[in-house]
């Protein structure tokens, strides 16, 4: 059921419900699952079904997406590979070391501005990239000199655009450094 669903990770609750049995029993069919090479332990509780970091990463935590430099990278506006798969969540922000994966905390009212992506069996949520540069530059990631080069290659209206859609803490501050940036160049 849940590898129909294109789940790349899945939890020992969900497993426990898949069977109709206690969580126990879900738990134990995990462990299982590891030790026949079906699934790989990510974490307390949490199984990857794939083997697909972006995948992963987009799913072990809900909700996020992947942004910022790694959906630039996606995008084929960067070509540097970013040295840990970067996302961001409404929840607390979080470094899972093992496998690679930064989570930026942001706010409900900015998290817009991704799509699904299938990718083999299962799908990632991706940022677009004008997102990515604003998440960047929310969360005081990019430099002056950084965003226009990256500016280059993105859809200035659309950044506009997804500027002026975010209306929380610091809206009209990020709205002013996008539009100063853009007349600079």
């Amino acid at each position: 059921m849940a590898i129909s669903a294109g789940k790349a990770v899945i939890t020992t609750a969900e497993i426990a419900n898949i069977l109709g049995k206690p969580k126990k029993v879900g738990a134990v069919y995990a462990a299982r699952m590891v030790k026949n090479g079906l699934a790989k332990r990510i974490m307390k509780g949490k199984f990857s079904l794939i083997d697909d970091d972006f995948a992963i990463a987009s799913q072990l935590v809900t909700p996020s997406y992947i942004s910022l430099g790694s959906a630039l990278l996606f995008h084929e506006i960067i070509q540097q590979v970013p040295k840990q798969i970067e996302c961001v969540t409404t929840i607390n922000t979080m470094r899972i070391e093992k496998y690679g994966i930064i989570y930026h905390k942001i706010p409900e009212l900015l998290f817009y501005g991704y799509k699904r992506v299938e990718r083999g069996s299962s799908y990632a949520f991706f940022a677009e990239p004008e997102k990515a540069l604003i998440d960047g530059l929310y969360l005081g990631l990019y430099s002056k000199s950084t965003f226009d080069e990256y500016m280059e290659k993105a859809d200035k209206h659309q950044l506009l655009e997804y500027a002026k859609r975010y209306k929380g803490y610091g809206s009209g501050k990020l709205l002013k450094v996008i539009e100063s940036l853009m007349r600079q160049r």
